[in-house]
């Protein structure tokens, strides 16, 4: 029984290798393209002023396109979460801090413990934990 001959194997090799790179190239620019063309949100910081009952969140645009902020999300030490509606737009490459006036109503002991930001309709930030001042 005879084997493949170097040259076929060698052309087959080179068919696989070119055939992954066409894959992997395609893929990569899709992503790319995906991230870059789009508004990206980016929570740097969040704090509590507790004794102003104050909640201040800054976010930075990372896209290449402006990003608007519909809403945040407010998750509580009580388990409770608050929606502060916003209307906010980040142009790209820049930082804007987000005041939010918190009421604890019933109960003063809650504190803000994760923001989340919700933008262009469709997109959220991760939940980030909320510095106390």
């Amino acid at each position: 029984m005879k084997g493949i001959s170097g040259i076929v194997a060698t052309a087959i090799l080179l068919a696989l290798t070119v055939a992954g790179s066409v894959l992997l190239y395609g893929y990569v620019m899709g992503y790319l393209n995906t991230a870059i063309e789009s508004g990206k949100l980016v929570v740097e910081n969040a704090y509590y002023l507790r004794n102003l009952g104050k909640l201040v969140v800054e976010v930075r645009n990372i896209g290449m396109r402006e990003a608007i902020i519909d809403y945040v999300e407010v998750l509580m030490s009580n388990g409770i979460s608050s929606t502060h509606d916003q209307t906010l737009v980040v142009p790209p490459g820049e930082t804007r801090q987000i005041p939010i006036v918190l009421s604890n109503s019933g109960d003063q002991q809650a504190i803000p413990q994760y923001v989340i930001i919700a933008y262009n309709k469709s997109a959220t930030t991760e939940p980030t934990p909320v510095k106390i001042r």
